[in-house]
């Protein structure tokens, strides 16, 4: 060790002592670590740094928390600012450098966006991900493999990796090259309350453009020492373990290198209802563990050999370390948890002792220097949270004698807190997920990573195999596990909503040393807020919410106490569906687990793709539908029926008895009605039934169509005459809706026109009918762009 890095270890890692891995550690993906208040009275400047390290990770993340993208002049006097003040404005100069920082990095994501005039190009790239085939949307259709490329040279300017589809294409390999011929569009997803925000997964991945392959020639093959990048040697292995037929490969790869894409969509839902998804995913807790059994392995062999088993120790422990981080694609929990651990080791070969606040805040400063837009990930705040929920919990308190005790505390630690955080992010809670967690977390740690692991090392030899095996066994037995309680007791639907962040205070007043009777007040308080009645409207009046599920059409409607949902978006064949992706979040999102009636206008995969995922993911009590849709057991939706719900009358108008339509024209059309106000929600009708329908005024129309020229004739649109036309469509679609000549006739008709494709999710509320309410006007983060809002 120079002694340049052995007098900042000694000055900046603090107080001497030993340093040693247990099961606290485990969790933190780091070593055990205590401090030495008297140290830090004697010198300052271990603060100083710590502080210091704290500011600039601050100042990174509130660069993602502007609602808009600094421009790069700031950016750029944000760093210069900083690298130029004055000493004792140290930690302030920090905290500007990391704002400038992350603001540069910020403007460049957002700028990498291709132009829309590069659609049609030729590209020349490496292939630098694991491609992977998708589900087919229906038997016979064309599977798409995935994959990204990093163009080398294109055609227009493309700065950065570009996500495309090969529908029936050839084999693809990870680091292979290859010549594509591609259809481009600017990456932008939809918009809604609840989800997955997909702007936000772009803008944090640099995602220049997505895409399809039309066409395409192979450059070269994996050579030389392209046979150790990341993919080529992950994919390797993935091909090695699904080879050997494990009955849970998915789990097993996905604990290994990191590719949860083989996992049955069964599996995943399992554990998200278990509340154990987290278990799919490497943490920084397996890295903790990888890193002990090196650090074990490693003094083992230095006791038997003679060599210093503290080197020898910490050195095997940061190489298991890397090489898993290595294997698991470096994701954001395994940099934290390796940059932790290297500081550990290294403060051990100094003979110093960590101080768990000092190796913290490094550790988080280090990977958002590294990856400044770290902060946009999930990952990221979980991972840290989790390290400072331990490091909070356990440092006021004395440690317990048993480390059996220490780790179920520091599990049950964890989860008081993370279990509302994780009914921020889904909505969903299981009564025994706690319990069911402290069970597999200690059989996928201690068990399934460290056999899984040790296969892949061995996967050559004999002996690869029966330890992957082994590994498939224990993940066999916790999917029993979570099975069993899945069964035994309910999953409960909550809307956490405005009471989230008094949820998270309760759960960590839980973990300070208080009084017992303060803790169990927070406890009671967790529970109160998070099973309170859901908003919804009151008697007499319906909330009606148009889902922005891209190129096609996804309603939900509420009255006091129902719930219906009208459509359900599209089926991808590049896989997925807007059932999972959109509608299931959005009724979640709002506490709602059953839905009263499903209504599936008519068999087009842009209104019934997502179906099939709603009735798995929601208790459904019946289906109507305007004509048949396979594999579901609908009835037929036919004028004449109606029913009240809470003061709203709601009525099918069409179909008529005895019809021979199909298709769009045989769409369900229903109105909803209060006292005050109508909403028609109209399907894909086409002119020959808008010509056979008696209609009034509307105060909210969902266009027919999409806005399809084939639609909307003078009279229908007369007879409306709408206060809001509302047109579900998606961004720059090949079709062309909605269509000018059609958005003129509304406006003729005085209608104020809006478009899922502009505005996102849109709600009108009957108790409002002047206002509706766009997701891309509200709170708008930089990374997405804005749309129209409408108040009259």
């Amino acid at each position: 060790m120079s002694h340049g890095l052995k007098r900042f270890v000694l000055t900046n890692l603090v107080p001497r002592g030993q340093i040693f891995p247990d099961p606290v550690s485990s969790h933190c993906g780091t070593c055990s670590v205590q401090e030495e208040p008297a140290h830090y009275a004697a010198d300052a400047r271990p603060m100083g740094m710590r502080n210091g390290a704290l500011a600039f990770s601050l100042g990174v993340m509130a660069a993602h928390w502007s609602p808009w993208a600094h421009p790069l002049w700031a950016c750029w006097l944000c760093l210069g600012v900083a690298l130029l003040a004055p000493r004792r404005t140290r930690t302030l100069a920090a905290a500007v450098l990391g704002l400038g920082w992350g603001a540069l990095h910020a403007v460049g994501a957002v700028d990498v966006r291709i132009d829309r005039s590069c659609s049609e190009t030729t590209i020349t790239g490496r292939i630098v991900d694991l491609p992977a085939w998708s589900e087919p949307v229906a038997p016979g259709a064309p599977r798409a493999r995935r994959f990204v490329v990093l163009p080398q040279t294109a055609g227009c300017a493309i700065d950065g990796p570009v996500r495309l589809s090969w529908y029936d294409g050839p084999e693809v390999r990870g680091g292979e090259r290859w010549r594509l011929i591609v259809r481009l569009r600017v990456p932008r997803g939809t918009a809604n309350t609840h989800g997955f925000d997909i702007d936000r997964w772009f803008v944090r991945n640099r995602v220049a453009a997505t895409g399809y392959v039309v066409a395409g020639t192979r450059i070269a093959t994996v050579e030389g020492f392209d046979h150790l990048r990341p993919s080529v040697v992950r994919e390797r292995l993935r091909d090695r373990i699904g080879d050997l037929a494990l009955a849970n490969h998915g789990v097993v790869t996905a604990l290994t290198i990191g590719d949860a894409a083989a996992i049955p969509r069964a599996d995943i839902d399992l554990y998200r209802r278990t509340g154990t998804m987290h278990l799919l995913v490497i943490s920084g807790m397996h890295v903790g563990v990888v890193t002990a059994f090196g650090f074990l392995l490693g003094r083992g062999v230095g006791l038997l050999s003679g060599v210093s088993p503290r080197s020898l120790g910490a050195g095997m422990a940061l190489v298991a370390a890397a090489g898993y981080v290595y294997l698991a694609g470096a994701g954001l929990p395994l940099l934290r948890a390796f940059t932790m651990a290297t500081a550990c080791m290294v403060a051990l070969l100094a003979g110093r002792r960590a101080a768990p606040s000092a190796v913290f805040a490094y550790a988080m400063a280090v990977v958002l220097a590294m990856d400044p837009m770290a902060p946009l990930a999930v990952g990221f705040w979980l991972s840290f949270g989790a390290v400072a929920v331990l490091l909070g919990f356990f440092a006021p308190r004395p440690r317990p004698r048993s480390w059996l005790v220490s780790a179920a505390i520091a599990q049950l630690s964890i989860a008081v807190v993370f279990v509302p955080a994780t009914v921020g992010i889904t909505g969903l809670i299981h009564p025994l997920s706690i319990a069911v967690n402290l069970v597999a977390v200690p059989t996928v740690t201690l068990l399934v990573v460290p056999l899984a692991l040790s296969g892949v090392v061995l996967i050559a030899t004999p002996l690869g195999p029966w330890l992957l095996t082994a590994a498939d066994f224990c993940v066999s037995l916790v999917g029993q596990v979570l099975a069993f309680a899945d069964q035994v007791a309910p999953l409960y639907v909550v809307d956490p909503g405005r009471r989230l962040p008094w949820l998270l205070v309760c759960a960590v007043v839980c973990l300070l040393p208080l009084s017992r009777s303060a803790i169990l007040s927070s406890a009671s308080a967790i529970a109160v807020l998070l099973f309170l009645p859901r908003a919804g409207p009151v008697h007499g009046h319906v909330e009606v919410t148009i889902l922005d599920v891209g190129q096609g059409t996804a309603v939900l409607v509420r009255t006091a106490r129902h719930t219906l949902v009208y459509d359900t978006g599209q089926s991808f064949m590049s896989g997925g569906d807007n059932g999972t992706r959109v509608v299931l979040p959005a009724l979640r999102g709002r506490g709602l687990g059953f839905v009263d009636l499903l209504v599936l206008s008519h068999a087009d995969l842009d209104h019934v793709g997502g179906a099939s995922a709603v009735l798995r993911g929601v208790r459904v009590r019946s289906v109507l539908a305007g004509e048949p849709v396979a594999g579901i057991d609908a009835k037929p939706c036919l004028a004449g029926a109606g029913w009240s719900w809470d003061g709203v009358d709601f009525s099918i108008i069409s179909p008529r008895r005895g019809h021979h339509w199909s298709g769009n024209n045989a769409s369900c059309v229903l109105l909803v009605e209060t006292p005050e106000t109508r909403v028609l929600l109209a399907g894909d009708i086409e002119a020959a039934v808008e010509r056979r329908l008696v209609l009034r005024s509307v105060d909210v129309l969902l266009v027919p169509h999409h806005g399809s020229a084939t639609s909307s004739t003078d009279g229908f649109v007369a007879a409306t005459r709408p206060r809001f036309a509302v047109v579900g469509a998606g961004f720059d679609n090949h079709f062309g809706h909605p269509n000018p000549a059609v958005l003129e006739r509304y406006r003729d008709a005085g209608a104020h026109i809006l478009s899922t494709a502009d505005s996102g999710e849109l709600t009108w509320r009957s108790d409002d009918p002047d206002a509706i309410e766009a997701v891309r006007c509200l709170d708008l983060p930089y990374w997405r762009d804005g749309g129209s809002c409408h108040r009259h």
